[in-house]
C-alpha cells in the first residue's frame, strides 16, 4: 500500500508541474496610427483586427526578439484604401530574445508616396 502511494506522489510530481507551468510574457498594443488596422501581426505573432485609438492585450506569449527596448520585427497591418505597405526584413544584430516581462508599444504610420509603413515606439 505504502508503495502505491510513493508511486501516486512521484506520478503526479511528473505531471502537475507542465500544466500549472503559466508563462510570464505578455504585450499591449495601442493604435496610434489614426486608422482602422485590420490583420496586424509581427514576427509569427498574430494580433488581429485593431481599431483606431484603441489597444490589444496579448499574453501567455512565449517569447519576443527585441532589438534594443523594441520589438525586432515592424508590425504589419492592412488599411483599407491605402497601398499595401512594402515588407522589410529586419537585421537581427545584437538582438535578445524576452521571454518574460509585460511591454507596451504603440504602433505608428509613416506615409510615403502613397504606401505606408507601420513602426514601434514604446507607449508613453
Amino acid at each position: 500500500m505504502m508503495k502505491n502511494k510513493i508511486i501516486f506522489c512521484f506520478f503526479i510530481s511528473l505531471v502537475l508541474p507542465p500544466l500549472s507551468f503559466c508563462q510570464n510574457l505578455g504585450i499591449e498594443v495601442f493604435n496610434k496610427t489614426g486608422y482602422n488596422l485590420d490583420s496586424v501581426s509581427f514576427c509569427k505573432i498574430e494580433i488581429g483586427n485593431i481599431t483606431q485609438d484603441s489597444s490589444v492585450v496579448l499574453t501567455d506569449l512565449d517569447e519576443i526578439t527585441f532589438l534594443g527596448d523594441l520589438p525586432l520585427h515592424l508590425p504589419f497591418g492592412l488599411i483599407e484604401g491605402k497601398k499595401r505597405p512594402m515588407n522589410l526584413t529586419p537585421c537581427g544584430t545584437k538582438s535578445k530574445k524576452k521571454k518574460e516581462g509585460f511591454y507596451q508599444f504603440d504602433i505608428l504610420i509613416y506615409e510615403y508616396g502613397g504606401e505606408y509603413r507601420l513602426y514601434w515606439r514604446k507607449h508613453e
